[in-house]
């Protein structure tokens, strides 16, 4: 008899006792999508309300920055990859209740989209680039014509923006709370969490690029009220997890006495969060450009270890543990009870 028939698909190491699969690379674009989305939202929001005077590099530069960010990102997503030539298979179809699914094509939409908004923007925020846009051979009269194009239908693109924004922070949330059989991801708060957390960095970003203070001073309180917003959040996700059943409350656990207390507490709760709110409320009323620079740094940091964090905690736990344990007597009924073995498998 073949006995290497019995053995568990679970013997697998990057599976039992903890998922092994997903590294730096899942974290990384997970915290650039969120921070483009963010990004793609607030500019969206500046172009809309006619607000590129008071907020120009909003306007004119953060969708090209967006952009790169986001290639970045899905650059680490393609690192991630095993078999990369794969990829073009997310393409083929549909599936309508896959996270995954759906992120890849709305990952398709905002690239594009993303790019005609910051080609809107791309005479008055960088005007070299432009010039040298125009002058491509072949294409530079194309180039003029499809900027010409960009500007003429700005608001159209930045609601459209707007709208894709949303869909990309509210999806890095969405596909990890999809993986139901890990029970610290099994949350329908994790898609709102990666919304505010996403506009909140993206306003950081926004603040350090920014050249006027009042541009800095105005994303500076957005930025103090959507941390509020994400501490709550982060508040009834803890208490979600309490509240759950056994696998979650040990799940969350690890946040709460675990080998991620640390690193939850003081890198992200404290330095990411707190630290930033202090700052940005000193500048509430009198922008200082020192506070709100450092704020904006702190921010970012506790963006990405808000994902790690995340992303780390989910694949150290599970619904069930599973022990693989080797049944001699089992094997002798088999070989014993007047049937081919061979003829089960």
């Amino acid at each position: 008899m073949r006995e290497e028939v019995l053995a568990s698909v679970l013997a697998n190491p990057r599976v039992e006792p903890h998922l092994a699969i997903w590294g730096w690379q899942i974290a990384t674009y997970l915290f650039l999508g969120g921070l483009a989305g963010g990004m793609m939202l607030c500019s969206g929001a500046v172009i809309l309300g006619r607000r590129d005077e008071d907020a120009p590099f909003a306007a004119r530069r953060a969708p090209l920055v967006a952009l790169v960010l986001l290639a970045v990102g899905l650059g680490a997503l393609f690192l991630d990859l095993e078999r990369k030539i794969n990829v073009w298979r997310f393409y083929t179809v549909l599936h309508v209740t896959s996270p995954m699914s759906w992120g890849s094509w709305i990952l398709l939409l905002v690239m594009p989209a993303l790019a005609v908004m910051a080609l809107g923007g791309i005479d008055a925020g960088f005007p070299p680039l432009a010039r040298w846009l125009r002058r491509l051979p072949a294409i530079g009269a194309l180039a003029g014509r499809v900027i010409g194009l960009s500007v003429a239908a700005r608001r159209a693109v930045a609601a459209v923006n707007v709208a894709l924004g949303i869909a990309l922070c509210v999806y890095t949330g969405v596909l990890l709370s999809g993986f139901n059989a890990r029970p610290f991801w099994h949350s329908a708060l994790l898609g709102p969490l990666f919304l505010v957390s996403g506009m909140s960095t993206g306003a950081a970003v926004i603040v350090l690029g920014a050249r006027t203070a009042k541009e800095r001073h105005l994303f500076g309180r957005i930025d103090l009220g959507l941390i509020l917003a994400e501490m709550a959040l982060i508040g009834l996700f803890l208490i979600d997890m309490l509240n759950g059943n056994a696998l979650q409350q040990a799940a969350v656990a690890l946040l709460l006495g675990g080998a991620l207390t640390g690193l939850f507490w003081v890198g992200f709760m404290a330095l990411g969060l707190a630290l930033p709110l202090l700052m940005e409320a000193a500048s509430w009323r009198r922008p200082i450009a020192l506070l709100a620079g450092t704020a904006s740094v702190l921010v970012l940091v506790g963006g990405f270890l808000l994902r790690d964090i995340v992303v780390t905690a989910g694949q150290q736990t599970g619904w069930r543990s599973f022990h693989n344990q080797f049944n001699a007597a089992l094997l002798d009924r088999l070989r014993h009870d007047g049937e081919n073995p061979n003829g089960r498998f």
